[in-house]
């Protein structure tokens, strides 16, 4: 349903746009079934040129991002085809009291000043046809029943007034608010890229106090620099996403695996696996939590676990209830003493258990022809 209505992308105006085009699908197509039914094959055709305009028009809207030409389109395919139904058939059905719902379609749909003038054409072309109607059929049932026509004004004055103060208060409303909320997204994602720019920076000066040092200090440096970077990487995603809340999990850390592995030596007999989880996605804070923890255990992996066949690396994010399951596990042939797992002396290890506080979850590490760790955790 969503591909057909992205409703979580849309304003109020789009989300009436489109509501709109499918009720009008409807609409005209049970109307070319009646009408085929009762053998007005006129009418008929009338609804059925309707029904394809609307099509038409939706797909404008929908696959060619056109919403002010399916704007005016729809408010046409609303107005034309009922007038062409109104005069043909002399007033002598029912079909006049749509007439009253037609301010409805121009002031959801259009601008105030376009709906306006499209309502006073829409009213005069209306006084047209019945004063012509009077001249070539005064005995038109319409005409004999002052007490409907009556009625038929008062609900389209109602109808009208509803539509303008739409405007000026729920509209108005909406588009300044709309309007506010953009502005600080814009604001919000300029902030996320400058704290990615400046913790770049930063990960950049590592790097090159790392390039005149040896052996561990080096090391020590490029894991720094990594853990700079694991959080740059949320920020980055951040703002060029419209959602500035949630980050698909999957692409983060398919980003952070290629990060690690260009920083490494060689890593040609490494291959890091993320399993296919539909999408799911974590918060901001969530986020961050995990980056400093994969990147721990990413390095880990890369610096102790060996395997004669290649290192492989499997990283997997499920959802069972409410509850998110996070595993990491790899292949190492070097089997490692739960007491070692369990020791807390080092920073990596140190960071993944402050992470996993961070995220109120509840952590296991253990050994099953690799180190694995699993993470329960809710995304809150």
């Amino acid at each position: 349903m969503y591909a057909f209505f992205p409703y979580k992308r849309m304003d109020h105006r789009e989300i009436l746009l489109y509501g709109f085009h499918f009720n009008f699908l409807l609409i005209f197509s049970l109307a070319v079934i009646r009408d085929l039914y009762f053998g007005n094959f006129f009418n008929s055709s009338i609804n059925f040129i309707a029904l394809i305009t609307t099509a038409i028009s939706y797909y404008l809207l929908h696959f060619k991002d056109k919403a002010d030409l399916a704007s005016n389109i729809i408010v046409a395919t609303a107005v034309l085809p009922l007038y062409i139904l109104i005069y043909f058939n002399h007033f002598g059905n029912m079909v006049i009291i749509y007439v009253i719902f037609l301010p409805l379609a121009a002031f959801f749909l259009l601008r105030f000043k376009k709906a306006v003038i499209v309502n006073i054409l829409m009213y005069l072309l209306l006084i047209s046809m019945l004063y012509y109607i009077s001249i070539i059929n005064p005995d038109a049932p319409i005409l004999n029943n002052p007490l409907a026509l009556i009625n038929i004004v008062f609900a389209s004055i109602l109808i009208i007034f509803f539509g303008v103060f739409y405007h000026l208060a729920v509209d108005s409303s909406l588009s300044s608010l709309i309007h506010s909320n953009r502005q600080k997204d814009i604001l919000l994602k300029e902030v996320h890229h400058r704290v990615k720019n400046n913790l770049n920076v930063i990960a950049s000066i590592l790097g090159l106090q790392a390039s005149g040092k040896f052996d561990e200090t080096k090391d020590e440096l490029f894991r720094s620099k990594s853990r700079i970077e694991s959080i740059a990487i949320v920020h980055e995603m951040l703002y060029k996403q419209d959602d500035l809340q949630e980050i698909v999990f999957n692409d983060y850390v398919e980003k952070l695996k290629n990060l690690i592995l260009s920083m490494q030596a060689s890593n040609s007999q490494v291959t890091i696996e993320v399993l296919k989880n539909n999408n799911l996605t974590l918060h901001l804070n969530t986020m961050l939590q995990f980056g400093l923890m994969i990147n721990e255990m990413l390095t880990n992996s890369l610096k102790y676990a060996k395997n004669s066949d290649g290192l492989k690396i499997i990283i997997s994010l499920e959802k069972e209830d409410e509850k998110f399951i996070f595993i990491y596990r790899d292949n190492g042939e070097r089997k490692i003493e739960q007491e070692t797992l369990d020791d807390s002396s080092g920073l990596g290890i140190r960071l993944i258990d402050l992470s996993v506080k961070q995220l109120d979850g509840n952590l296991e590490k253990f050994y099953d022809n690799g180190v694995c760790y699993k993470v329960r955790f809710n995304n809150d």
